[in-house]
């Protein structure tokens, strides 16, 4: 059976999709929760952008090891949360340690509630998915 390069494009638009619904829904969850956190000082819109690049660093690690994970038949709703919280976790950690970020009491608790935005926000991707790829 020949694949034809329409459906392909189709399936990747598609997939690419999911990803951005996914990137923009944690973007506005994080901006969101350090703008609540921190205040006025901060200018929201200049959050999201910055969020939406945290984002996408972190979907280009994700895909290729949710395609691990597919691959192996876990590809339901709790793998893909999982995958956002520990990947999202792990990034946060990251670049915090290498950075020299301003208002770092902000992390001084937990990176936590970043972890919890990267789950909803692969959960939002995992749907998008499964919606519009069925």
């Amino acid at each position: 059976m020949q694949v034809d390069s329409a459906s392909m494009a189709a399936a990747v638009g598609r997939l690419i999709l999911a990803l951005i619904a996914g990137v923009a829904t944690g973007a506005v969850l994080v901006a969101g929760f350090i703008y609540s956190s921190l205040g006025d000082a901060l200018v929201f819109k200049g959050l999201f952008l910055v969020a939406l690049f945290y984002g996408a660093a972190i979907a280009i690690v994700c895909v290729p090891v949710w395609l691990g994970l597919a691959r192996v038949g876990w590809d339901r709703a709790p793998a893909a949360a999982a995958l956002g919280f520990v990947a999202t976790g792990i990034f946060v950690l990251l670049t915090t340690a290498a950075g020299s970020h301003e208002r770092l009491d902000l992390l001084a608790y937990s990176v936590l509630p970043f972890a919890v935005c990267g789950a909803l926000a692969a959960l939002v991707t995992w749907w998008v998915g499964t919606k519009f790829l069925a």
